[in-house]
């Protein structure tokens, strides 16, 4: 019998996207190939899969490199940073403003519910999405946090070469989880869990996101 997705308030809240070949990809990007090596059967014993990803899609996180020359790598960031307490705030304009930055943040991982958590997985790439604008990410530099996530691809606008939210939060050392679903998740404080794939000098690395609901 399939087991039931538990939601309860002392669960864990999965907000994370599922990968698979439908899954959306940012614009220029191949689709993510998945197919099967061998199945349990005549001549295997198992079942194994070929996965052809980079380290950049769906829910994922960035750490310093991946925007900033000689920024620190995946293996140089301690594991506490991809873990602790984390507020869930919602968004409700075409970009997150700094009106939506709250105060006394220090420390905390910030994660922003916009219209983005409410596109499946599966449907097309919308170039527009909802961002990071530059003065909130400017803000969340001065309040010192620990990691910001948001609920599509990117933290910048699209088509924006300069991506100013990028060089902002990781060049302070703020991590970026981009890529979350947070359809199912309330406005709140919670415990975030995002541990990265243990990639070696890595610029990136698909995680999956949990938040616990703290009491």
């Amino acid at each position: 019998m399939a087991q039931k997705n538990d939601f309860s308030p002392a669960s864990p809240l999965d907000i994370s996207r599922p990968i698979s070949p439908k899954s959306v990809v940012y614009a220029g990007s191949k689709p993510l190939g998945m197919s099967p090596l061998c199945s349990i059967g005549p001549g295997s014993s198992f079942s194994v899969t070929k996965l052809d990803w980079n380290t950049h899609f769906l829910t994922h996180v960035d750490p310093p490199c991946h925007g900033v020359l000689g920024g620190a790598t995946l293996d140089q960031i301690p594991l506490s940073r991809f873990m602790g307490p984390a507020i869930v705030v919602e968004a409700r304009g075409d970009c997150v403003e700094l009106a939506d930055v709250p105060p006394d943040i220090s420390g905390t991982s910030i994660l922003f519910k916009t219209r983005n958590s409410n596109t499946p997985t599966d449907a097309p790439f919308d170039p527009d999405y909802v961002y990071i604008s530059a003065k909130a990410a400017a803000a969340l530099v001065r309040a010192k946090v620990n990691l910001v996530g948001i609920d599509y691809l990117s933290v910048d606008p699209f088509g924006d070469e300069t991506v100013p939210a990028h060089h902002a939060l990781l060049g302070n050392n703020i991590l970026i989880l981009d890529g979350l679903d947070l359809s199912r998740v309330a406005p709140g404080h919670y415990t975030l869990f995002a541990l990265p794939l243990r990639i070696s000098e890595g610029d990136g690395s698909p995680v999956r996101a949990v938040i616990i609901p703290t009491t």
